[in-house]
């Protein structure tokens, strides 16, 4: 088996106008902020309700102990004046069977641009093809109709769903698992 492939520290990645770059304290109230939206509650594990806290944590300690164990690898997603857009990353990282799952929000003013789509396409490509993983997957919510577009937007293939495997809200989601090879 290949080891993985990872780099000393965390890279930044180009995203087709985006910046994927590692979290800093100063993004806490960019979190803050998006996380408060109930469609980031609804479709994803954040805490509810976010806190301040949370923010702090995740942009801070929480992200940088996550690259230093290889468990997670977040992003901010920045635009060109620096604007927080979203963040991606990699998370239930399996060194050992070399498969990660792609994961993402977007805030809510940064939707219907593409974000989503490029971002997520560029975490994938690195994961592959940089890192050496051997699967990436992407799962979402049956209903996330967004999440499904843009699973299909940038080539997963739509392995079949997982019942009640998911959590949001404090609701039980059915996920659609999609995947994606470096020979994809």
């Amino acid at each position: 088996m290949t080891d993985l492939r990872w780099p000393t520290a965390q890279p930044t990645l180009s995203a087709d106008g985006l910046t994927l770059r590692p979290w800093g304290p100063s993004d806490a109230d960019a979190v803050d902020a998006a996380c408060q939206d109930p469609e980031i509650v609804r479709w994803t594990s954040v805490p509810f309700p976010f806190r301040r806290e949370h923010a702090e944590g995740y942009v801070g300690p929480i992200s940088a102990q996550a690259w230093a164990n290889k468990t997670d690898v977040n992003f901010a997603a920045v635009d060109d004046d620096g604007t927080v857009l979203g963040s991606f990353g990699l998370l239930r990282m399996n060194s050992a069977q070399r498969v990660a799952e792609v994961g993402y929000w977007v805030a809510p003013g940064a939707r219907r641009r593409g974000v989503a789509r490029r971002a997520a396409a560029a975490v994938t490509r690195w994961a592959l093809h940089d890192v050496g993983f051997a699967r990436v997957e992407l799962l979402a919510a049956v209903q996330n109709a967004g999440s499904l577009r843009v699973a299909e937007q940038i080539g997963f293939t739509r392995e079949g769903i997982l019942r009640s495997a998911g959590v949001g809200r404090g609701e039980r989601l059915d996920l659609v698992m999609h995947s994606r090879l470096p020979t994809d």
